[in-house]
């Protein structure tokens, strides 16, 4: 593994950090409920970790943020081996960035969306 790899080329990692930002920010509130609904018995254990909510979301924005600036921004030259060179990666990666960030905001959205269904 290359150390000198554009940024770019790293940008799954971002978007799999983000996604599991939304997850571990809506454990605190989906996270009883579906284990309730599973029927574990005392999931409400994990209303404790509401406290994470706010800083998770403020890494949801930050690495969804970078990540989208790093993918659309308008390069001069494009690396040899980097993403913008390779019209078939570049399309992957701007199709995993968007679903991403739809898991990411489910999950993040999570408790307001239970309170509406349930």
């Amino acid at each position: 593994m290359s150390k000198n790899r554009p940024i770019e080329n790293k940008m799954g990692i971002l978007i799999g950090t983000g996604i599991l930002a939304g997850f571990l920010a809506s454990l605190c509130c989906i996270g009883p409920l579906v284990l309730t609904i599973l029927g574990v018995s005392g999931a409400a254990v994990l209303s404790k970790f509401e406290f994470l909510r706010v800083p998770l979301t403020i890494a949801i924005v930050l690495l969804f943020g970078f990540a989208g600036f790093t993918l659309y921004r308008k390069r001069k030259v494009c690396e040899p081996g980097s993403i913008c060179a390779d019209p078939k990666k570049y399309k992957r990666m701007v199709f995993a960035y968007w679903i991403g960030l739809i898991i990411a905001l489910l999950g993040l959205g999570s408790p307001y969306l239970v309170t509406r269904l349930f």
